[in-house]
């Protein structure tokens, strides 16, 4: 059985990085040693980003472009590239995993969300904002599921921000949740993957 499902990285410090995390999670398993020992290895795709493409830095006007890069068989590992247009925004929503999120492209502004609910109520969600701050070119935060894993992210550049994203689900099959904080709506999607073509491939 192929360890990719439908992407193997082809550009040397990508596939160095999937060596990486695999020798982290067979030295962690599911510890919570394992994010903290991803920091280094994801430290090191932003600082040499010869393994992005231009095709991966693409917006599409409207919506928030995701270009998948990797996508593992178990599936326990993705990385993908978002990309926000200039003046747009991604909604309110979560990850429902813990990963790195490091911005390659542009400025951005994350506003990080708390949720206050059980979850018992379907469709609704006490989602307050907590923190927001100016995320710079280079910088590289943290996605930790459930505590701080609902986020927002604005555009602050001229050119469309391009944020790389490491986590460990495939994220553009999981059946997740946007939240609007004003009305306390929960609304559950799965995002799929802008270089990946219908539910059927997106569906395991």
């Amino acid at each position: 059985m192929p360890e990719s499902f439908y992407f193997e990285p082809v550009e040397p410090v990508l596939r160095r990085f999937v060596e990486d995390f695999r020798n982290v999670v067979a030295r962690e398993g599911g510890t919570p040693g394992l994010l903290p020992a991803l920091k280094g290895p994801a430290e090191t795709l932003l600082q040499d980003t010869s393994w992005i493409t231009e095709a991966q830095r693409q917006a599409v006007p409207g919506t928030t472009a995701t270009w998948a890069l990797y996508r593992s068989q178990e599936p326990d590992l993705c990385i993908f590239t978002m990309v926000v247009a200039p003046g747009e925004m991604t909604k309110v929503h979560n990850h429902l995993t813990d990963g790195w999120v490091g911005l390659v492209q542009g400025e951005q502004i994350e506003r990080k969300f708390r949720r206050f609910d059980n979850g018992a109520r379907p469709g609704y969600a006490d989602i307050r904002l907590v923190e927001e701050e100016r995320i710079p070119l280079g910088g590289l935060t943290s996605i930790r599921h459930p505590d701080e894993d609902i986020h927002q992210i604005l555009t602050m550049s001229r050119e469309a921000s391009v944020s790389l994203h490491v986590l460990c689900n495939d994220l553009g099959t999981v059946a997740r949740q946007s939240f609007d904080p004003d009305t306390h709506e929960a609304t559950t999607f799965v995002s799929g993957y802008t270089n990946v073509d219908g539910a059927s491939n997106i569906n395991r």
